[in-house]
């Protein structure tokens, strides 16, 4: 019996001594008494808790700052969803979407412009003819973005002929479609696109506006 005391205040498991298995438990606690068996897992439990609970919240803050870097960088790497400085416009890929997305497609003849604030200039286009919608009028204001202020500009210029592509704002005046789409100059009878427009105009609209091709 003495024997058995000393072993039990001896306490041969330490606070910081791994947990022992069912079996182990089971043998160790009918030589020195379960108390002193129970006690090392009671303390080790909470150290444990914290290492996990530490690791979740670190685990946590990763995957927090690769969503957050990850939606906030475009696919080219620039941040912030901004295009790296490119206009946001639209694009069309065929000939059927470019000009479905146009109230009026017509054939005129540019003003001189004048600008109305930083980035906007507005000239007359005299209506030569139209392939789509109407115009209340035979010379309509047409608004465009001012060749260089911008990073994609239209490069009208006054005295030529277009084929415009226009939607009708609410403010009265005609807008492109799209920066690049929206226009193409006519040259000898023929309406030539932007280099970065690989769209053709239909048969039907060149038809009605009296071009060749």
């Amino acid at each position: 019996m003495r024997v058995k005391s000393l072993i039990g205040k001896a306490n041969p498991v330490p606070p910081t001594t791994a947990p022992l298995s069912d079996r182990a438990a089971r043998e160790l606690a009918a030589l020195v008494g379960a108390e002193a068996v129970a006690a090392p897992r009671a303390r080790w439990a909470p150290a444990r808790g914290l290492r996990l609970a530490t690791a979740a919240c670190v685990a946590a803050a990763v995957i927090a700052a690769a969503l957050f870097f990850g939606l906030g960088a475009d696919p080219d790497g620039s941040p912030g969803g901004g295009g790296g400085g490119r206009a946001d416009e639209p694009y069309y890929g065929s000939t059927a979407e470019l000009e479905g997305a146009a109230d009026v497609v017509l054939r005129a003849r540019l003003g001189a412009g004048r600008a109305v604030d930083d980035a906007t200039t507005v000239a007359p286009a005299q209506v030569v003819a139209t392939a789509k919608g109407r115009t209340p009028d035979t010379t309509i204001d047409l608004a465009y973005t001012t060749p260089g202020t911008g990073p994609e500009t239209a490069p009208l210029k006054a005295g030529r002929e277009y084929v415009l592509l226009l939607s009708h704002g609410d403010d009265g005046r005609y807008y492109l479609v799209s920066t690049v789409q929206g226009w193409y100059e006519i040259d000898d009878g023929a309406a030539v696109a932007d280099e970065d427009n690989p769209v053709r105009l239909s048969p039907q609209v060149r038809e009605a506006l009296d071009l060749t091709r």
